[in-house]
């Protein structure tokens, strides 16, 4: 959460041993919402728990929620209805070195409230409690620091120009890889690697693959104007996933002087289509097919991580927790040579 228009969203963990099951009915929606029944729960219940800090022995999660820094304002709220109506609350718990609770904030359900994180914080976790609740549909809990704009369009946004370098022809578009039970998230030191950047982000299940058309036209046309404004000559779209991957080629076929960076991480052509069935008429709707072989145009489009081949065991921990680490294997240097040879060779040809 380091640029402006970021604002962070964690969804419901199927997986995680922190949720309250006892006697319960949850349901996971095809839209990604949770159902969630439970006529006997006791109020101040802990329904379910997400936490800053890995802890997969003990808890079976990894991180949740992103890293927040020590004596800024954020903002913190939930969407979700319940019967009976405000039924729940969320408590952000904010923990020591030594996991002590320094302080801890109650925000009341339908409410949203500036935090401020206390200088000595090393970890925090979001609790969802019942007061009474017995049956409510969940979407999310979000948040976003103090004096975040709202977003670019419904639930996309794209960050500022960040780390401008008018020496650079190339302006770097990055896609966040939506995760299972978050908003995807890059952090800073990844995109400190880059010049001339935006990330791109959404808080829709899947990003519907960044093709809804009102977003599209908005990112074409935002960078249309930022390359007018500093003379940019060429565009990279990276991802570093199967959803931000696909996005690169799709949107690296928009402008001419265009690239895809990529891994090798794709899904099957029917598990794209699956994704935006139900959204037909909200996105630009491609020939998968087709824009899958795109991966293979070496003139358009360059491999930068090949996953299949990876080592069972890897020594980093971040890139365990984190594939948006991924991007930093793109050598830059290389990647601009290898964009200009292209681009001289349409000189040649034309």
């Amino acid at each position: 959460m380091r640029y402006k228009e970021e604002i962070y969203f964690a969804y419901w963990d199927m997986q995680s041993v922190s949720q309250y099951l006892y006697g319960s009915s949850v349901k996971l929606l095809a839209d990604g919402h949770v159902l969630y029944e439970n006529q006997f729960m006791p109020s101040g219940t802990v329904i379910h728990e997400w936490h800053s800090q890995a802890n997969y022995q003990a808890l079976r999660n990894t991180s949740q929620l992103p890293e927040l820094k020590r004596g800024e304002k954020y903002i913190f709220g939930s969407h979700l209805e319940t019967l009976p109506e405000n039924s729940t609350y969320l408590k952000i718990e904010f923990m020591n070195a030594r996991d002590e609770e320094i302080f801890n904030q109650i925000i009341k359900q339908g409410e949203t409230m500036s935090v401020r994180v206390p200088n000595n914080t090393h970890h925090y976790k979001i609790q969802l409690v019942s007061s009474g609740c017995h049956r409510f549909l969940f979407e999310s809990i979000y948040i976003a620091e103090e004096g975040v704009a709202d977003y670019t369009v419904d639930r996309y946004w794209i960050s500022k120009l960040l780390h401008k370098d008018v020496n650079q022809e190339t302006i770097y578009v990055c896609f966040t890889e939506p995760d299972f039970n978050r908003t995807g998230y890059i952090p800073e030191i990844v995109r400190e690697h880059f010049p001339n950047l935006l990330v791109v982000n959404s808080s829709y299940k899947d990003a519907l693959l960044y093709m809804e058309k009102e977003f599209f036209e908005i990112l074409l046309g935002t960078i249309e104007k930022l390359s007018r404004e500093y003379s940019f000559e060429k565009v990279a779209f990276a991802g570093y996933g199967p959803i931000s991957n696909i996005a690169a080629l799709l949107y690296s076929q928009q402008f001419e002087n265009a690239y895809a960076l990529v891994t090798d991480d794709f899904m099957p052509e029917l598990d794209y289509q699956h994704v935006l069935d139900r959204y037909r008429n909200r996105v630009n709707y491609p020939l998968f097919r087709d824009l899958l072989l795109e991966r293979f145009n070496s003139a358009r489009v360059k491999e930068y991580a090949h996953l299949k081949n990876r080592p069972r065991v890897l020594t980093k921990i971040d890139y365990l927790l984190d594939q948006s680490f991924l991007l930093q294997k793109i050598d830059l240097e290389k990647t601009e040579e290898w964009m200009r040879k292209n681009e001289a060779q349409k000189i040649t040809f034309s």
